[in-house]
């Protein structure tokens, strides 16, 4: 998701609008944007150069960029444990591969500082974040059935699949389940840049 706040000028001016387009080529207004900001979006672009050169493009001279996005998978086993218990069960899971648009694909901040002064961004700062997070017992199931690349196969599983899958990847989060909780560390990148 990817969020951009009007100068204050046209905040005024002007309602609040919201576009939905691809932010690497979609025609932005030059210059419309104090700040761009993203939760968890960034790292799904085909190419980060060409899309965060084009918000560039959107932002004002001094424009801020601030986005949060997913270290690294061994930084993130809570995120990777689904899909190394469905593997025997789900043959053709897609392999994650590094640099490439995904969850992770912005797990070396190196790369990204690089992505982002190719693309004319400046003064770039980029800090981990580590985030507990918690859901309850009863939700493990249908996050794990629904979200990832596991929820993404089972989607076009049949019924005996998915409960064979399911029952095979709870018992895989019982390390995260303290007292009816799951709980477990979210390791982000908070990344500003102008």
């Amino acid at each position: 998701m990817i969020e951009a706040a009007r100068t204050r000028a046209s905040r005024e001016k002007t309602p609040a609008t919201f576009i939905v387009a691809d932010a690497q080529t979609y025609d932005f207004e030059p210059g419309r944007f104090d700040t761009i900001c993203s939760r968890f979006g960034v790292m799904f672009f085909a190419d980060p150069v060409a899309a965060f050169a084009n918000l560039r493009g959107a932002a004002r001279d001094e424009g801020r960029l601030l986005f949060l996005a997913w270290r690294g998978a061994a930084d993130n086993p809570f995120m990777t444990t689904a899909e190394r218990a469905a593997a025997p069960l789900l043959p053709n899971l897609p392999e994650r591969k590094p640099d490439a648009p995904g969850q992770f694909a912005f797990a070396n901040d190196s790369r990204v500082r690089t992505i982002l002064e190719a693309s004319g961004w400046i003064d770039v700062d980029i800090r981990p974040l580590d985030v507990a997070c918690t859901m309850t017992e009863s939700d493990l199931v249908a996050y794990v059935s629904r979200l990832g690349p596991v929820g993404t196969a089972l989607q076009e599983a049949d019924e005996v699949t998915r409960a064979r899958v399911t029952a095979a990847v709870r018992p895989a989060f019982d390390s995260y389940i303290h007292d009816g909780e799951v709980r477990f560390t979210a390791a982000c990148w908070m990344v500003t840049a102008r």
